[in-house]
């Protein structure tokens, strides 16, 4: 008769996760989303996409470039696009006045 062997009994044991109660799951989600946002974005939302590499890459060269950062770049961007469509330019470029540099 073979010797049993600890290690594959362990191993069998780490590849079977422990069971988590769902209310767990959803507390824990809902602590990481509130520890997560600061009191400046509250009440925005993000919008974001899928871009390639060189695209994010020309946006942070284009803000350095105009001294200006990637959010107001693109709050500029979409009131481009809303005014192509005839809607109000109401992408706010910046929530607080940005500090003078010296």
């Amino acid at each position: 008769m073979a010797k049993p062997n600890p290690l594959a009994k362990g191993l069998e044991s780490l590849a079977k996760p422990a069971p988590v109660a769902e209310s767990n799951l959803q507390s824990a989600a809902a602590n990481r989303s509130a520890s997560a946002r600061t009191s400046s974005r509250d009440g925005q939302t993000l919008i974001g996409g899928f871009f390639d590499p060189l695209v994010h890459k020309q946006l942070k060269v284009l803000a350095a470039e105009s001294s200006q950062t990637q959010q107001e770049l693109i709050a500029e961007a979409l009131n481009m696009i809303f005014a192509k469509y005839g809607k109000p330019e109401i992408a706010m470029q910046g929530r607080l006045p940005r500090p003078e540099k010296s």
